[in-house]
């Protein structure tokens, strides 16, 4: 499966600050989503579709979205042990995300993780778009 990454990241100390661009803000969704996962893990294409599991976010704007969306899915791997490689996302709004997203739990005989991520900052993360493209700033906090 071709996946260009659809994301830039730069390090500084005990932060990763991670620019991901999307095509619509159903995209922008998707695209971040899998990127928490890439950058996590060694090589995400050995994470198996198993299970699919519906999630409904809300924030009070879009970044309080986007930031609650990102919390969500590291809770779904920090508390249960997920690893995602699918997100199809249903509906989006400025203050609702609906999506379905589809991974397996961590297997440590075929999954290796690279990269701890121990939150998602809100100071500095925001969503813009400018023209068609719609573009995701992130902090994750390692």
């Amino acid at each position: 499966m071709e996946n260009p990454k659809k994301y830039r990241l730069t390090k500084h100390q005990s932060e990763l600050a991670i620019r991901v661009t999307g095509e619509s803000q159903a995209d922008l969704f998707a695209n971040s989503a899998f990127t928490l996962f890439d950058v996590m893990v060694m090589d995400v294409d050995k994470v198996e579709a198993r299970e699919r599991i519906p999630l409904e976010v809300e924030g009070t704007d879009r970044d309080d979205l986007m930031v609650n969306w990102m919390r969500e899915l590291l809770y779904l791997y920090q508390g249960s042990g997920y690893l995602l490689r699918e997100f199809l996302i249903r509906e989006v709004k400025d203050t609702v995300v609906k999506a379905e997203v589809a991974g397996e739990k961590i297997d440590p005989d075929r999954h290796e993780i690279k990269q701890e991520i121990a939150t998602v900052a809100f100071h500095k993360s925001r969503m813009d778009k400018t023209g068609n493209q719609w573009t995701a700033h992130l902090i994750f906090e390692v």
